[in-house]
């Protein structure tokens, strides 16, 4: 029976959660002998542990990435996968039961291959929802807008299918991003296809909890704008740092009057947490540092 889903999960020190994905898997609905995983560990330092700890019963294949950045790892999980379908989804992700069986229909009544990704809602969870951390509070209002994205084209790899031969169509992830790299390939693949969302493609997200967590996501996000659109061009990426921390205290102080005190002083602290970060980072970009992972 040849497989119709080849799902890509890249990780990087973060196997307590992954475990959590692949046995949350078991609960798929649709056919196990249909579908595959393929994890790729992308930190050469640190041996993955699943056998033993999780029993899939579906097709686990476990492969290595020496290169760093989670794009690198994925496009490493497709040259190794045999799918005719690539699914993409994160280690700390956990996809809604009927996920693989409801993309199935959808594709199948997919007659002219007009798809280029099918995407879906990424509601966020949180530790303690009666007790939210400063960070968890920023999410809450800042979280993932698939929808919205989606009608500008554009995929995030939390959540994502497409025909793997569109996938090579357009030749995979830029391995050299270490952020940004699901937006700049889906939107290459939207000028051609069709980016479908629908609400039954839902895979659940945990909320950050750790401000540092919320400054690494924007320092990476930093460094893959400067790699795609400033290398070499510090004034202009200078410019566009301004209007980035200008936009987060504007969106910090306008919650201070449509929110309650407790959330928008939350909202602020890591706004200004984020931008002391970015602008740390900057200066690392441009003495020539890597991106931040």
């Amino acid at each position: 029976m040849s497989l119709v889903f080849s799902i890509i999960i890249p990780v990087y020190q973060d196997q307590e959660r992954l475990l959590s994905l692949l046995g949350s898997l078991n609960s798929q609905t649709f056919d196990f002998e249909k579908w595959e995983v393929i994890v790729v560990n992308n930190d050469p330092e640190i041996r993955l542990e699943i056998k033993g700890l999780v029993s899939p019963l579906y097709k686990l294949t476990v492969v290595d990435e020496k290169i760093p950045g989670s794009y690198a790892a994925r496009n490493k999980g497709i040259k190794e996968a045999k799918g005719e379908i690539l699914v993409f989804t994160d280690s700390d992700c956990l996809p809604d039961k009927k996920w693989l069986e409801n993309a199935y229909k959808i594709f199948e009544n997919d007659l002219n291959r007009k798809i280029g990704i099918l995407t879906g809602p990424i509601p966020l969870f949180y530790r303690n929802p009666s007790n939210l951390s400063d960070a968890e509070v920023y999410e809450k209002y800042t979280g993932f807008t698939t929808e919205s994205y989606a009608r500008e084209g554009k995929a995030v790899t939390a959540n994502w299918f497409s025909y793997s031969k569109v996938i090579y169509e357009f030749g995979g992830f830029n391995s050299e991003l270490k952020s940004n790299g699901d937006s700049e390939l889906s939107g290459k693949i939207s000028s051609k296809y069709l980016v479908e969302y629908r609400e039954e493609i839902k895979v659940n997200h945990p909320a950050r909890y750790y401000t540092e967590e919320l400054v690494n996501k924007y320092q990476r996000l930093l460094g893959g704008t400067y790699t795609r659109n400033y290398k070499n061009r510090n004034l202009k990426f200078l410019g566009y740092l301004g209007k980035f921390v200008f936009r987060r205290y504007r969106f910090a102080f306008k919650k201070f009057l449509t929110i309650g005190w407790s959330e928008s002083k939350a909202v602020f602290k890591v706004c200004h947490a984020i931008n002391k970060g970015t602008i740390s980072e900057y200066f690392k970009l441009i003495k020539g540092a890597p991106t931040a992972r």
